[in-house]
């Protein structure tokens, strides 16, 4: 761990982090009775280290043992029934745009290790996508409640629960809720096969909104 990983977060970040009002929101989009309850829209299938590594090109990212003790990892990547699906790189080669890492309590199942679980136990899930689309990150890893305006159209409803902080040159959208969840979001850039890419990262744990962001400082992964 390098010096500068375990210095303290500047004052102002901590100050920031330290101003949100936990809100609702984590809950209300994560909850088991939502309309896409479970893992951010995917089903998920176990991997080993060897496989994710190969179908990335980069090692797997992980998270400081402090912020994970105690804690078993399951790493997967989208599929059906447990069985994984693969993409196809320009190359003909099997690859994936999205995969997580889960950190389970050890009588906790992966296959019932679903977001909404974040909302009740011990569990820390990092996801890792290729941007889907041109929709600014790490802003929109907020989880927002909508409500109808006057036209009968839907409308975001902003609040206190959700700050973009600067740590180390690195833009992190942090959300808190009453649950005691936090959703931190970042981007990391990654070479594979020559190529190099940025992928977007979620992270949903327990906490406080400065204690999840220290734990990703010191792991190295803002970078």
């Amino acid at each position: 761990m390098s010096e500068e990983a375990q210095s303290p977060l500047p004052r102002e970040v901590v100050d920031g982090l330290q101003a949100l009002v936990a809100g609702e929101e984590l809950t209300d989009t994560l909850r088991p009775s939502s309309r896409a309850p479970g893992s951010l829209a995917y089903s998920w299938a176990p991997v080993t280290e060897v496989r994710l590594r190969l179908l990335t090109g980069f090692p797997v990212p992980r998270l400081s043992p402090r912020g994970v003790a105690g804690r078993q990892e399951v790493l997967a990547v989208p599929g059906r029934n447990g069985e994984p699906s693969f993409e196809v790189d320009e190359q003909g080669s099997p690859s994936t745009s999205a995969f997580a890492v889960f950190h389970l309590p050890h009588d906790l199942d992966w296959r019932r290790a679903a977001v909404s679980s974040v909302l009740e136990q011990e569990v820390t899930c990092l996801y890792v996508q290729l941007p889907p689309d041109e929709r600014p990150w790490p802003q929109s890893v907020a989880h927002r409640r909508h409500r109808f305006d006057a036209d009968g159209g839907l409308r975001p409803v902003s609040g206190d629960d959700f700050t973009v902080v600067d740590v180390d040159g690195c833009s992190v959208g942090v959300q808190i809720d009453r649950s005691g969840a936090v959703c931190v979001g970042w981007s990391i850039g990654r070479s594979s096969g020559g190529t190099a890419r940025v992928w977007n990262v979620t992270m949903l744990t327990r906490g406080s909104a400065v204690q999840a962001v220290q734990v990703v400082r010191e792991a190295g992964l803002l970078r």
